[in-house]
């Protein structure tokens, strides 16, 4: 695992060696840099050591130096490709995956991409066609960030290490900012930065001239066509697929541990690799005081059962302290509240280990959310969805009473009767991030939506006006599974919009900022490739969630584990907005000279932040966390700027305004 970046204009040393010290949280080992001054072309590199750990540094290239190679993961069927190659004639001077992708991209070119089994992002100079290839992991595990400006294209593993040598303005992007108040994160391609874009999962970049001239997909999830099988079948089949994800991932040359929850996806993923493992294996719980959010009790219960050497660390965060740190991790706003316990497990995890696997991508391919349970319904009730009969659901949910809590089968029940009478888009929206709606930041705007003193339009003249995230979505990944079930449909969607843009996203920066390998089984391609396939009849039958996984689970994890209630990664956001963080919420969000301010109306965020909405306390919550993050992001990254700072520190930098980035 590490960081990789690169410079095609000037790649002068001291501006390659920035990219690998911006990123060298995600690479402590070592770091390299090789630049070719006749093609203006130069790679760098910060490495974690995981796999060979004498001879694995990169940049690395092929037998003739003409194709040069930064690699940022994790190449899992590298021992089988190695032969592979080594029988077609290939010379290797080390045992790593990373050099099996420069052999196998000398035999197979763009294509060699489709036979790598594991978590990428590739960066390879191809010195005889004159192009930068650059390419990411089919469902988004590694990220790659870019830009096209004065000439230059420059790449990195994170935005900063992009900012910390390109030569662009860091004009703000109106587009990824409404789309965070619709999400609470922002999708890619967008970034926060206009001039900056991510590139997509499961893409390729081709770049010649500096500036990208093809772009292609190489894997796309497919639901059909179906497999004819029945529930046992179904079981069995994901039994061998994902012990074998699970056996491929435990090969490293440094040892290897997981993360215990006391949920059944980390549970049947430690259950796995306990027994597959050469050694013993680590796990680590983290805990809290609060007994509601503590799992220790069921994870100490794996553990014992499977003898692995396990850690509880019981953390008592000072959230007000570390929230900076936390945002400033991520270079662009990020609202998922259990960013902060992510940052904490993996902290405690990078005291025992180098590399963890996790229970990430259970719920979003079997279908372990509640929002699944509404899709099938919804799917079942397509008599009751038509355009005429949604004004009878909006009346029915004006009537009913607003839930007190989240978890209950009666809030269940309210946002069912709530999505259904809006737009499949905005349903979507409503059962899954449940974000603020497009009157609601509207009113948020109130007179901030008159023209600013800067002579700019105002928020809702400019930045709200086209840009919903149901519209995108109308036109994005709904309409490619418009022809799927009802359940399929919302499984591609999230695996477009979710799991890319937050899940994964939320992962990859926790442990990287601890230098911190992260490995997850069940998101392991061939495992969804044929988990898509199955029946929606067998994925989700009745209505409990992920019933595949619970099943298979009676085999691995105690009854008490088996039939205990979703907890998710959660945090008290309501209580801490009410109590320690609302001094922080009142200074950062009101703060005159903040970005909020110049979005909103002050009276409407102060009505907002002191809870005078009347509107459930988990929806406030959100709202109100997402607005914060959104300032303490302002704050931390915004004013202070990148540089070439370390995650959660910033040296001094540019204050940009907001532009249009449509």
């Amino acid at each position: 695992m590490c960081g990789i970046g690169g410079i095609w204009g000037d790649p002068a040393e001291p501006r390659l060696r920035t990219i690998a010290r911006t990123l060298s949280h995600r690479g402590p080992d070592e770091q390299g840099v090789w630049s070719d001054a006749q093609s203006g072309i130069g790679l760098a590199h910060a490495r974690l050591s995981i796999i060979d750990l004498q001879t694995g540094q990169q940049p690395i290239c092929n037998e003739d130096g003409r194709v040069v190679m930064v690699f940022n993961g994790e190449i899992y069927n590298y021992r089988e490709l190695r032969e592979e190659l080594c029988a077609r004639g290939h010379r290797f001077r080390t045992t790593s995956d990373s050099e099996v992708i420069v052999h196998l991209y000398e035999d197979e070119g763009l294509e060699a991409v489709t036979r790598l089994r594991g978590m990428f992002a590739i960066a390879l100079w191809d010195a005889d066609r004159r192009q930068l290839v650059l390419a990411r992991d089919r469902v988004g595990k590694k990220p790659l960030y870019y830009c096209q400006s004065a000439g230059e294209f420059v790449f990195a593993s994170e935005i900063k290490g992009v900012v910390a040598v390109a030569r662009i303005a860091a004009e703000l992007n109106r587009q990824a900012l409404a789309d965070y108040l619709g999400w609470g994160d922002i999708h890619p391609p967008e970034t926060i930065y206009r001039e900056v874009r991510s590139v997509l999962p499961s893409r390729i970049l081709v770049v010649r001239d500096r500036e990208v001239v093809d772009e292609r997909t190489y894997w796309q999830l497919a639901f059909e066509p179906k497999l004819r099988l029945g529930s046992e079948e179904a079981v069995e089949q994901t039994n061998e697929l994902l012990r074998e994800a699970v056996r491929l991932r435990l090969r490293s040359d440094v040892p290897v541990g997981a993360f215990l929850s006391g949920g059944i996806d980390s549970g049947i993923v430690t259950a796995m690799a306990a027994q597959q493992y050469a050694g013993k294996l680590i796990t680590v719980t983290i805990g809290v005081e609060d007994g509601r959010f503590d799992e220790r009790p069921l994870a100490r219960q794996v553990a014992e059962r499977y003898e692995t050497d396990h850690h509880e660390v019981l953390i008592r965060p000072d959230v007000a302290r570390d929230l900076p740190t936390i945002a400033a991790n991520y270079d662009q706003p990020f609202g998922d509240s259990s960013a902060v316990p992510s940052y904490y497990v993996a902290q405690a995890a990078r005291r025992f280990v180098k590399v963890v696997l996790n229970g990430d991508g259970g719920d979003e391919t079997f279908a372990g959310y509640r929002h699944f349970l509404a899709g099938r319904l919804s799917g079942k009730l397509h008599w009751a969805d038509r355009p005429a009969c949604r004004g009878l659901w909006r009346l029915l949910s004006g009537a009913l009473p607003v839930p007190r809590s989240f978890r209950t089968k009666y809030a269940f029940a309210h946002r069912l009767v709530r999505g259904m009478g809006l737009a499949p888009a905005e349903r979507y929206l409503a059962w899954t991030v449940d974000g603020l709606t497009e009157p609601e930041k509207r009113w948020l705007c109130g007179t901030a939506g008159r023209a600013d003193g800067h002579g700019m339009p105002g928020p809702s003249a400019c930045w709200l006006d086209g840009t919903a995230p149901a519209s995108r979505l109308s036109q994005g990944p709904l309409d490619t599974f418009r022809r799927c079930g009802a359940l399929d449909r919302m499984l591609g969607t999230g695996f477009h919009t979710w799991l890319p843009a937050s899940l994964l996203v939320k992962m990859d920066i926790a442990c990287m900022a601890h230098g911190l390998e992260a490995r997850s089984p069940l998101l392991d391609h061939v495992l969804i490739d044929s988990v898509a396939r199955f029946p929606e009849s067998v994925k989700l039958p009745g209505m409990q969630t992920k019933p595949l996984l619970r099943r298979l689970s009676q085999r691995y994890l105690p009854a008490d584990v088996q039939t205990a209630p979703k907890q998710g990664f959660e945090i008290p956001v309501a209580a801490w907005l009410r109590g320690p963080l609302k001094p922080v919420c009142e200074d950062l969000m009101l703060s005159r000279d903040g970005l909020l301010l110049e979005l909103f109306d002050r009276a409407a965020l102060e009505k907002l932040i002191r809870g005078q909405v009347g509107m459930e306390p988990g929806r406030w919550g959100r709202r109100v966390w997402w607005l914060l993050m959104l300032s303490v992001w302002d704050r931390c990254v915004r004013v202070r700027g990148h540089g070439d700072a370390r995650p959660g520190s910033a040296a001094g930098g540019v204050v940009p305004r907001i532009r249009d980035g449509m």
